[in-house]
């Protein structure tokens, strides 16, 4: 029985004209143009005719990167953050050791520094103020749980051999946003309390802090891990501009098949607006590059320009998001995925051979 989805009642409530559906990607959202046009000259053709535009149409919305089955593995955020506020005894020492010396840097727990921190940390006002406000905001962590539970499910689905690490929230005084160990996962709430926060617009620019919004947690999360797992020193051959952006296009392109619902411009850390001026610009982004002898730079300073944050893309125009180069190194990995369609995430992970990729990707804007 076909399924009654908005596709199936417009298609049939169109026996007559043409029925069009523009996508654009192998994500199910883009990159596929379907024009099907249903004529009504005999009584039980067109009857054969809608039942194949709806299954055609069924069949355009499931993803090339779908993942059968369900989570077997729940994850259960431990609230380190509460933890350690509360001075609770059991606090996880595995997790308080990598807080205490990496996180916060404060010595190993005992020192004669780390207790300076304990004590300083559990009496000022400020950092209580800042508790209240994530407690406050991460009250309810239990839809985070289930959506880190589904990207773990889709992640190990494609790596069956990676370990789904502990997930942790903790609180670092506006430190790293994500931190990783072996086993360990885990991010600074005070990083995602909202653009409005009253202290962020003290501590960094307009363009840093409208993204530190608890939405962007989730991604943030994924991306933090699989950085982890495939690191810039494993994954570049060679230190270019062209590695670098086929890298970032790799990890942006990872977690927006493991995370399906998630916006793309969520993912890139763009603005809905600047990921439509990306969109609208490619052609010229991509030129400006070659013209300017940029893709195969190995100026380090250089190379920092075009993928540090900023309000803007040294070399690009004003109006550019910074990082627009995370954009075209998601489209050149997007085009080859595309080219190569047989091709799995294992191994666009395993393909460090950027010029090799981007070859093979007949990447032309």
């Amino acid at each position: 029985m076909i399924p009654l989805t908005p596709f199936t009642i417009k298609a049939l409530r169109t026996l007559r004209g043409a029925f069009f559906l523009q996508e654009k990607s192998i994500l199910g959202q883009r990159e596929t143009d379907l024009c099907i046009f249903v004529k009504t000259q005999r009584t039980m053709k067109p009857i054969y005719c809608l039942l194949s535009v709806c299954l055609l149409l069924v069949g355009c919305r499931e993803s090339r990167f779908s993942v059968p089955g369900y989570p077997s593995h729940q994850v259960s955020i431990e609230r380190f953050d509460q933890d350690f506020q509360t001075e609770d005894p059991t606090v996880d020492s595995a997790f308080l050791y990598l807080y205490a010396t990496s996180i916060m840097e404060v010595g190993e727990p005992g020192s004669k520094l780390y207790k300076d921190f304990y004590t300083i940390f559990h009496n000022d006002p400020d950092v209580a103020n800042l508790y209240d406000s994530c407690e406050t905001t991460f009250l309810d962590v239990s839809q985070l749980e289930e959506d880190l539970s589904w990207a773990f499910h889709r992640l190990t689905y494609f790596f069956p051999h990676m370990t789904i690490p502990t997930v942790y929230m903790h609180i670092s005084g506006y430190g790293e946003s994500t931190v990783s160990a072996p086993g360990m996962l885990s991010a600074s709430l005070d990083k995602y309390l909202g653009a409005n926060h009253p202290m962020y617009s003290i501590l960094y620019e307009p363009y840093q802090y409208r993204r530190m919004v608890p939405e962007k947690l989730l991604s943030d999360y994924l991306m933090g891990w699989i950085r982890s797992e495939w690191t810039l020193e494993r994954m570049i051959q060679k230190d270019r501009l062209l590695d670098h952006m086929i890298y970032e296009g790799k990890i942006a392109f990872l977690t927006s098949i493991v995370l399906p619902d998630e916006p793309l411009e969520r993912v890139l850390a763009f603005t809905p607006e600047e990921l439509a001026w990306c969109k609208a610009n490619e052609k010229m982004l991509w030129k400006s590059l070659l013209d300017n002898q940029m893709l195969y730079t190995t100026d380090k300073l250089n190379i920092a320009k075009f993928i540090e944050e900023g309000p803007s893309t040294a070399f690009f125009p004003d109006e550019s998001p910074a990082r627009a180069v995370t954009w075209l190194g998601y489209r050149i990995v997007e085009a080859y995925m595309l080219q190569n369609d047989a091709a799995t995430p294992s191994e666009l992970m395993d393909m460090v051979d950027a010029q090799a990729l981007l070859s093979s990707s007949l990447y032309h804007p």
